[in-house]
């Protein structure tokens, strides 16, 4: 009777210790606990260049006139974009891989950038205070339902919802991109397709390390091939002109790890290693300061 005693007194022991360690690691990661990662960590993005960017937009670019079909591919990708970001924090929230989460961050500062001109034309924002899932797009709407039940069915399906969100994102904003001639919407617009690119790219690695496989279903084949060959890209015209340098991420990442530079006004550097389903993100500080690199677990 002793020994059961003593036995189950280890055990305690050993899951407690356990859950401590998960725990920790999260904790250095995002600095908070794992049960509220996702919502603090999108909501601390949305003010990470939001405030230059926007007066960036403001000062740097004309007031032009908005044609109908402009003001209604802002109010669109506005909900797009919250599209990508919902669906990715319920996947991550289902499979607790860190590329949902990463991503997330990015779809939440297109978010920002988007809304920036909305209201610099004053544009009736469609998210408002609309909670995660909730769309005024009907077929925004249908589509995160179908996303996110697809998703939830394994981590491959979770990773080709990825892809198939970034290839729509893609072509949606190639055709608004030839249809516009605001300058500022065109950056905006430029930014969010580098980005949507670059997220394609890592989806793409994901489905590749498990030995899985995507074939675009809106962009061609041709473009498709393009730029999931290529490598990740840096930089952009809008951060150029409006005084915003992107930092630079270094450090590894395997398995299906994704590795992003960091985002910081003057210059930023991210740096640190991140494991199998980890994702490395760095920020970067104001005015020439080093960002801190934050390595998944």
């Amino acid at each position: 009777m002793k020994k059961q005693i003593l036995k189950s007194m280890m055990l305690s022991t050993l899951l407690i210790s356990a859950a401590f360690f998960f725990t920790q690691c999260e904790s250095d990661v995002t600095g908070t606990s794992p049960e509220d990662l996702t919502v603090i960590e999108t909501r601390d993005a949305a003010t990470d260049v939001t405030a230059d960017q926007c007066t960036c937009l403001k000062d740097q670019f004309p007031v032009e006139e908005l044609s109908e079909a402009e003001a209604q591919a802002l109010t669109f990708m506005r909900e797009e974009e919250k599209l990508a970001q919902d669906v990715y924090l319920y996947l991550y929230n289902r499979w607790k891989t860190r590329i949902f989460s990463n991503i997330a961050q990015s779809e939440q500062r297109h978010m920002a950038s988007v809304l920036c001109l909305i209201e610099k034309y004053e544009l009736q924002d469609p998210v408002g205070s609309n909670p995660a899932g909730v769309f005024q797009n009907e077929n925004l709407q249908a589509l995160y339902t179908t996303l996110t039940e697809t998703g939830s069915e394994s981590l491959e399906a979770a990773f080709i919802v990825g892809a198939t969100i970034e290839d729509l994102d893609i072509n949606d904003l190639n055709m608004e991109i030839a249809a516009a001639d605001n300058e500022d919407l065109i950056a905006v617009f430029n930014e969010l397709n580098r980005g949507s690119r670059n997220h394609l790219r890592g989806f793409m690695k994901n489905l590749t390390n498990i030995g899985a496989t995507y074939a675009p279903q809106y962009i061609s084949a041709e473009l498709f091939e393009e730029i999931t060959s290529s490598e990740t890209e840096r930089g952009s015209d809008l951060s150029a002109i409006c005084g915003i340098q992107t930092g630079n991420g270094s450090g590894t990442c395997d398995g299906t790890g994704q590795q992003q530079g960091g985002n910081g006004n003057g210059q930023g550097n991210g740096s640190g290693t991140c494991d199998g389903t980890g994702g490395q993100q760095g920020n970067g500080n104001n005015g020439g300061g080093n960002g801190n690199g934050k390595g998944g677990h």
